[in-house]
């Protein structure tokens, strides 16, 4: 008796509609990371302008200078016409004007005191399954 259950069971399902499995379809949608740094307190910190704000602060710093050496020339000029007078020589205005022009002064920064302002921006996968699953063929 066992045996003909067994028997009718294999052709059911010989008979019947045969099944497939289809596997699931996973989609995956990414967003590269958006960083933008902000460099503008270390920048003026070391004193680096933005462009239109160096050209304009050279063009008045050249025009001034070019005023005063133009002012110190007609000085030294009217010292040098004084010579009957004894108030200077020429070698102690190329003296005066040595040490006016060759003082200089070096300061060495090694880091700046505040850092890169930086701003990161990561966005999560957008994941997507469709499931199939067992269908009837």
């Amino acid at each position: 008796m066992i045996s003909l259950q067994i028997g009718s069971i294999l052709q059911q399902i010989r008979q019947s509609p045969t099944f497939q499995y289809e596997p699931a379809e996973l989609e995956i949608h990414t967003r590269t990371a958006e960083m933008d740094a902000d460099w503008e307190a270390v920048w003026e910190e070391i004193g680096v302008l933005p462009s239109s704000v160096l050209t304009q602060s050279l063009s008045q710093e050249a025009v001034r200078k070019g005023w005063e050496s133009i002012q110190q020339r007609a000085q030294e000029g009217d010292r040098v016409g004084n010579i009957a007078k004894g108030s200077a020589t020429p070698g102690q205005l190329a003296f005066e004007r040595y040490l006016r022009n060759g003082a200089k002064e070096v300061q060495l920064e090694a880091l700046p005191r505040f850092g890169v302002s930086i701003d990161v921006r990561i966005y999560p996968p957008e994941i997507e399954v469709k499931t199939k699953g067992v269908v009837r063929s």
